[in-house]
């Protein structure tokens, strides 16, 4: 420069040098007042006028001053969150230094960015995020809001500022929007996979056998054509699930109503619940006793084939092996039973009356099992009986006579004697017999000639005695006065008496005894003559021998003796 100011004349050059010298003193006096060059993004705030938007009246930075124009950090402090919001990093110039030049980074990290603590910003990396480059996260076009940092003079392309926490912001969402954006409620910074999900959370809780089906079972791949990131996903929202019937083919055809769970269970369809199951709904509504069979009597275990019930011997044996089958209703047991009980049968006296033995008298009161009892006992499978080969009475009713009658009811049985409205009345001619019944006999119950006997373990009646005398049944209440004179045992009641009374009806005083009763002893009264006597204390009438003299009667010892007895 000496060189070029010596060849001006000499006035000129002292000018210029005093120029160049107050230049150089210009320049040494800003250099003393600016510690240096400011970074490219704070260039526009060159000049000493300008200090005093960032230092105010001293040289020390203040805070307050950066936050003017940085709002978006302002606003983190304000609302405390991220890096600045943090009460350690109020202090700009701790982090970032001016004055280095146009190129120096401003932002400093103490032991390099590396060792930065992220946990500082509210936001922790863990898992694979620990291991991300800063830049992969720190990109222009994950900004959250852009226009705010721009308006800071922010440089999009480096700052660490307004980065959208959502992870949908850094990651491509594949569910396309069909679950929360809270991807943290299902996966973690380990990994996408396995996602951490609870089902309960969805609102249809996995219960049973569901907790175990795959979950692609439910939830199909679909196809995507709008991106090319990914062309398949997995859908997860508006899955039908409100029945059943949704995923599950009604086997019942609608019959049993749409609400499976009324029966089933998750458990598996074979857990059926029959607190709320309706029967009716079925082609065979329970009634009777069939309300309190168990399920399982009916709808074995494993049973796939549809159940016949057209018949009651789809499910029953034939009890009567067969026995009905010739009938017009093929044996049919509703034809006598219902679903009440088997017993009693529904079977009604009038449809008796078409059989081959009407019921009438004392049998309209005989139990039905009286005379249609079990066929064998011995054997396992047990009938009653109602095919008879004879409508007899001995087929039913034992003989209490032993045979003793047969001669003479060989023709019609017991009921030539005996009504089938008690057996006690009878009904037959006993002058078929050698005994023809007269007078008061006819009224006698038979029982009282034709008395129970016992022969072994057996008890009949007795029919066939040959006792055919008075003294055979009745005894002598005279005591032997008047009996034969050849057979003293014996006495001929019929002499005196008849059968109508016991009064001697026969017994003509003045022809049958040795004393005729004549003027005023015919009207003497009998017992005057013929008193009691005692004989081994057995009392009875004295008819003779007896004293035929008037002083027997009338005075004397013998007399006053009578009339003490009288």
């Amino acid at each position: 420069m000496t060189d070029i100011i010596s060849k001006f004349p000499l006035f000129i050059r002292h000018v210029s040098l005093l120029l160049i010298a107050g230049a150089l003193l210009i320049s040494v006096a800003r250099a003393q007042i600016s510690p240096g060059e400011l970074h490219r993004a704070h260039a526009f705030l060159e000049g000493v006028d300008n200090c005093s938007k960032c230092h105010g009246g001293s040289t020390e930075q203040i805070p307050s001053k950066c936050l003017a124009c940085h709002t978006a950090i302002a606003a983190g402090q304000a609302e405390q969150k991220g890096l600045h919001g943090n009460p350690d990093y109020k202090e700009c110039q701790l982090c970032h230094v001016e004055h280095q030049g146009r190129d120096y980074e401003l932002i400093y990290f103490k032991g390099g960015e590396k060792a930065f603590d992220h946990s500082e910003t509210g936001f922790l990396l863990e898992g694979k995020h620990a291991a991300a480059d800063c830049r992969k996260c720190h990109r222009k076009e994950l900004l959250r809001d852009k226009t705010a940092l721009e308006k800071d003079r922010t440089d999009l392309s480096k700052t660490y500022l307004g980065l959208n926490r959502a992870c949908n912001s850094c990651h491509f969402d594949e569910h396309r929007g069909q679950l929360k954006s809270d991807c943290s409620q299902c996966h973690n910074p380990s990994g996408w996979k396995p996602a951490r999900f609870g089902h309960s959370l969805s609102g249809y809780p996995l219960l049973g056998k569901h907790a175990n089906v795959l979950c692609e079972k439910c939830h199909p791949v679909l196809a995507d054509q709008t991106v090319s990131h990914d062309k398949s996903y997995t859908k997860y929202v508006s899955i039908p699930h409100a029945q059943c019937t949704d995923c599950h083919q009604d086997v019942h055809k609608g019959r049993l109503g749409p609400v499976c769970r009324n029966c089933h269970t998750p458990d598996g369809w074979r857990t059926v619940s029959t607190a709320n199951f309706d029967h009716s709904r079925t082609r065979y509504p329970l009634e009777g006793k069939h309300k309190n069979i168990a399920c399982e009597k009916c709808h074995k275990p494993r049973q796939t084939a549809t159940l016949k019930f057209a018949a009651c011997l789809d499910c029953h044996n034939d009890y009567h092996q067969g026995e009905f089958a010739h009938r017009a209703s093929r044996g049919e047991c509703e034809e006598c039973h219902t679903v009440a009980g088997f017993t009693p049968a529904n079977f009604r006296l009038s449809q008796h009356d078409s059989t081959d033995y009407p019921l009438t008298g004392a049998h309209l009161a005989v139990p039905c099992v009286a005379c249609h009892v079990v066929n064998d006992r011995a054997t396992l499978v047990r009938s009653h009986r109602f095919q008879f080969n004879s409508i007899r009475c001995l087929v039913c009713h034992a003989d209490p006579h032993h045979g003793a009658v047969d001669r003479l009811v060989s023709k019609d049985g017991c009921e030539s004697c005996h009504i089938e409205e008690s057996w006690a009345k009878i009904s037959f001619d006993h002058s078929l017999t050698e005994f023809a019944l007269e007078g008061k006999h006819q009224t006698a119950p038979c029982i009282k000639c034709h008395h129970m006997e016992k022969k072994g373990s057996d008890v009949n009646i007795a029919f066939a005695s040959k006792k055919k005398l008075c003294q055979d049944c009745h005894n002598d209440i005279h005591e032997g006065q008047f009996a034969a004179a050849d057979s003293p045992e014996w006495t001929d009641c019929a002499r005196c008496h008849t059968p109508n009374n016991w009064t001697a009806e026969k017994f003509v005083h003045n022809r049958d005894s040795r004393y005729r009763l004549e003027g005023a002893h015919q009207k003497v009264p009998c017992v005057k003559c013929h008193i009691p006597v005692k004989r081994d204390d057995r009392l009875f009438v004295q008819y003779k021998p007896l004293d035929t003299t008037c002083v027997s009667c009338h005075g004397g010892a013998e007399f006053d003796e009578r009339k003490m007895r009288l």
